[in-house]
C-alpha cells in the first residue's frame, strides 16, 4: 500500500504531465516517440547495453539524435518518456530509470530557454489552481509554487567567479557537483538559468558562442532552494560537416558516431531544445528530500525490482 504521501506525489505527478502535455499542444507541438533501443553510441557515457539479437543495442538517454528528423518534417515536437543511465550512484539526486519532458524546435538559443521557462511556469500555475489537496498533505503552500518569467540568468563565468568568491576551489572548465549547484541556488528564489557552458565532450553537439567560441550556445534550469539542475537546453548543430569537426576537437570517435551523423539531414535553419527531468522537477515542486520519492517504483543501479 502506497502512503498518503506517496499517493498525493503522484497525483501531482499526473497533473505536471497533463498540465505540459496540455501547455505544448496548445502551442502547437507535434508529440512524437523516439527508439528506446539505440545502435551504438560510441563515446556516449553512462550508458545501458543491451543484446540486440546478434547485436549490441543501447537504452536511450533521449530523443537526440532522432529530435533532428522530427524537427526537420514536424517544425516543434516534444516527446514524455522515459531514459536510462547506467550511473553507480547513491544519492538523493539519481535514479538509473527516469523520465523526461522534451522538446525541439526551430529556433534559436535565445527562444528556446523562453519556452521552457514558460511552459515550468505554466506546470506551476497549475498546480496551485488544481493540486491544493495534495500540495496541502505535503505540507506546501500554493504560494510557493509562483514564479515569475523572465528567469534569472546567471553566465557560467559568473557562476564560476562567484563559487570562487564564495571560497570553492574550482577552475574555468570544471563542471559544477551538487555541491556548488546547491550554493548558487540559495541565491535564488525561484528557478534560474546558468548559460554558455564550456565546449566539452558533453557540449560538443552544442553551437558555439558566435562571440566566444569556446562557450557553447547551453544552459542549465536550475530550481531554487538547492534542488539543483531540473533541466537542460541548447541550440544543436545541424550540419555534418561541422558536427565531425567537433568531434575531432573533442577528441570523440567520428566513426563510433556514424550511427548519430546519418540521422542529420541537409538543413540550414537552426534547431534547438530542451529535457526537463520529470522527476527532478516533482522533487522541488514537493520538497522531496530523495528523488525516489517522485516515483512509484524507483530504479537504482543495486535495485531489486528485476
Amino acid at each position: 500500500m502506497f502512503s498518503e504521501k506517496k499517493i498525493a506525489v503522484l497525483r501531482v505527478r499526473a497533473l505536471i504531465i497533463d498540465a505540459a502535455r496540455c501547455w505544448l499542444n496548445q502551442n502547437g507541438y507535434v508529440e512524437v516517440q523516439g527508439p528506446i533501443i539505440l545502435p551504438a553510441i560510441g563515446d556516449q557515457p553512462a550508458s545501458f547495453e543491451v543484446k540486440y539479437f546478434d547485436k549490441k543495442g543501447y537504452l536511450t538517454q533521449g530523443l537526440q539524435p532522432y529530435a533532428h528528423s522530427f524537427v526537420s518534417n514536424l517544425g516543434k515536437v516534444f516527446t514524455i518518456a522515459p531514459a536510462f543511465r547506467s550511473e553507480k550512484m547513491r544519492t538523493r539526486r539519481h535514479l538509473t530509470e527516469y523520465w523526461r519532458i522534451q522538446v525541439a524546435q526551430q529556433c534559436r538559443f535565445d527562444d528556446i530557454i523562453k519556452v521552457q521557462e514558460k511552459l515550468i511556469t505554466h506546470v506551476c500555475q497549475i498546480l496551485s489552481a488544481n493540486a491544493a489537496d495534495a500540495l496541502h498533505l505535503l505540507n506546501i503552500s500554493t504560494d510557493a509554487l509562483r514564479v515569475k518569467t523572465p528567469f534569472p540568468i546567471l553566465t557560467y563565468d559568473a557562476a564560476i567567479e562567484l563559487l570562487q568568491r564564495d571560497g570553492f576551489g574550482v577552475w574555468w572548465g570544471q563542471n559544477f557537483d551538487w555541491g556548488m549547484e546547491n550554493h548558487i541556488s540559495l541565491s535564488f528564489g525561484q528557478p534560474f538559468f546558468i548559460t554558455r557552458f564550456p565546449v566539452n565532450a558533453e557540449t560538443y553537439f552544442h553551437r558555439s558562442d558566435p562571440e566566444k567560441p569556446e562557450l557553447s550556445l547551453s544552459a542549465d534550469v536550475l530550481a531554487p532552494q538547492g534542488y539543483g539542475e531540473i533541466g537542460s537546453s541548447g541550440e544543436i548543430i545541424t550540419e555534418k560537416e561541422a558536427l565531425s569537426q567537433k568531434m575531432i576537437e573533442e577528441n570523440i570517435d567520428v566513426a563510433g558516431q556514424r550511427w548519430y551523423l546519418r540521422h542529420m539531414e541537409c538543413n540550414s535553419s537552426p534547431q534547438s531544445g530542451f529535457a526537463l527531468g520529470l522527476e527532478r522537477l516533482i522533487q522541488w515542486i514537493c520538497r522531496l528530500a530523495d528523488v525516489k520519492e517522485a516515483v512509484a517504483f524507483p530504479r537504482v543501479y543495486d535495485s531489486d525490482l528485476l
